[in-house]
């Protein structure tokens, strides 16, 4: 199952280093990772995505709060969290499948990124399982690249990078 992992760290050098490291040295994979700065220049938020049991998630959950630089560490559970992830499709106009992926991007409500005389990129954010179909309709419909992001989360409460800089 994958897990969710939001984790606000102080904006310096070597933080993804050691984080790494720590992932290296427990074995632990890391299925995706988005790694941004917060409206705080001082804060940047990591995503990571893991595939791990009940007891991998907890021990890595434990490991992470013993960085130093690792300001907080939270689940991800969709009662408390926003959690979306976003793909883009490249299909030649050429295709012979083109139409058909053109209506089925319709019903995604997926956007056209960029358009030019022989390819079309597609846009598409949502939760996991559905980027997965958006993917596999792409696919389906012979795409020329696909390309996805990690996980982006967003807590559903107020001051939750507010809170990490003082401490809570």
């Amino acid at each position: 199952m994958v897990t969710t992992f939001s984790v606000l760290v102080e904006n310096k050098f070597w933080v993804l280093t050691r984080i790494a490291r720590l992932f290296a040295r427990h074995m632990f994979n890391i299925d995706a990772l988005t790694v941004a700065p917060t409206l705080d220049k001082d804060i940047s938020c990591m995503t990571i995505d893991v595939i791990e049991d009940e007891v991998g998630v907890r021990r890595l959950e434990m490991e992470l709060k013993k960085i130093i630089n690792v300001l907080s560490v939270h689940l991800c559970k969709k009662e408390d969290y926003l959690v979306t992830e976003m793909a883009l499709i490249k299909i030649s106009k050429d295709n012979q499948e083109f139409k058909a992926f053109v209506k089925e991007m319709k019903l995604f409500q997926a956007r056209v990124l960029y358009s030019h005389d022989d390819i079309e990129v597609f846009e598409f954010s949502g939760k996991r399982s559905r980027v997965n179909q958006f993917i596999d309709v792409g696919l389906a419909h012979n795409a020329q690249s696909v390309v996805r992001t990690g996980s982006l989360a967003m807590p559903k409460a107020i001051n939750v990078i507010t809170d990490a800089k003082q401490g809570a």
